[in-house]
């Protein structure tokens, strides 16, 4: 049994200007010590559904359908008292893209992550700022001890992440969710970043979800990858299958759009095109509009993930002409959840 397993998760924001599809029918499994990345672009749904398997869903969002499990247990049956007692920090942690927002300005680090100890733990105080200047030490803060009571102006941006990943670390969660942890950091922090969730992995034995837009990021953490176009998971497999036999249109033109140092371009390949509302979304195939290999059945027939290799699956009609079938019509879903 895997220890995260998310089954078509639907989560929607209900807003004056319509119903948004944020996540509509997202499946993936994490195991023990493993680690998945989920790349897509920007408003793909990537964030929405992590958030969803921790329970931070806030009104006027909800999700309507699907399953999460975490070590056999359903999340999306416990209340916010629970999910707060029993799985944040303690068996779940997630770190944020903006440390910085993340970070209260007006108490000191040590301050914030002795907080983290106390709540989850049978710590002491002082026994909490001990093991606060531990993780410190351990996520590669220098001088940890003097450096525990400074405030977070007081730290450079990849310091502030080092920070929030020690927030993470506190209770020694067996799954850490990290939310697009390198954004906004130049390269070389980034590359230490990225260092130290591997250290992490080794170390611990934490299972890892990061979503990130960067499929060089993916490639040099993640064990999986899934990719997600417009609220579903388009592809999945092994990351060295997916760089090497991409299957689905939508990933091959994220892989040619990459642009690496070694490499002499006459010319950049961005996908063609904008990703299109997903309060509205196309029918049939969601990438149809972009997609170079789209064909009229595209538009009527909504395609299945199906097996195109060991451990690799892709949502195309490329695949498999006979994949069709029916979605659930958003009226159909929404009635469900209000009943």
């Amino acid at each position: 049994m895997s220890l995260l397993e998310v089954e078509n998760l639907r989560t929607y924001f209900f807003t004056p200007a319509g119903i948004v599809q944020a996540v509509d029918g997202v499946s993936f499994e994490v195991d023990a010590g493993e680690s998945l990345g989920i790349v897509g672009e920007s408003g793909a749904g990537k964030s929405v559904a992590v958030k969803s398997i921790m329970g931070l869903i806030r009104d006027p969002g909800r999700i309507v359908e699907g399953s999460v499990r975490f070590d056999g247990r359903e999340l999306t049956e416990l209340s916010e008292a629970e999910l707060r007692r029993e799985i944040r920090g303690n068996e779940i942690s997630i770190v944020f893209q903006d440390a910085m927002s993340a970070l209260n300005p007006v108490f000191t680090v040590g301050s914030q992550l002795e907080e983290v100890i106390v709540e989850n733990t049978d710590r002491s105080p002082s026994a909490a700022r001990e093991r606060a200047i531990e993780l410190l030490d351990d996520v590669g803060i220098p001088n940890p001890d003097r450096r525990i009571d400074e405030y977070p102006h007081q730290y450079s941006g990849g310091m502030q992440q080092r920070a929030m990943i020690a927030m993470a670390l506190a209770c020694d969660p067996r799954l850490i969710i990290a939310d697009e942890p390198t954004t906004a950091l130049d390269v070389t922090i980034q590359a230490g970043i990225l260092e130290l969730f591997d250290e992490i992995q080794e170390t611990h034995d934490t299972s890892i979800v990061y979503v990130t837009h960067d499929l060089g990021v993916v490639r040099e953490v993640c064990d999986r990858v899934s990719v997600m176009y417009l609220g579903r998971v388009v592809e999945s497999a092994p990351y060295e299958e997916l760089y090497r036999y991409p299957k689905h249109p939508y990933t091959q033109s994220l892989l040619n759009s990459v642009v690496t140092p070694d490499e002499i371009l006459d010319e950049i390949n961005p996908i063609g095109g904008t990703m299109p509302s997903a309060v509205s979304p196309p029918s049939g195939c969601r990438f149809r509009t972009r997609c170079p290999e789209a064909v009229e059945e595209c538009v009527h027939v909504t395609p299945r993930a199906r097996q195109v290799g060991d451990s690799h699956t892709a949502a195309c009609l490329l695949y498999d002409e006979s994949n069709s079938h029916e979605e659930p019509t958003l009226r159909e879903i929404t009635n469900q959840t209000n009943d």
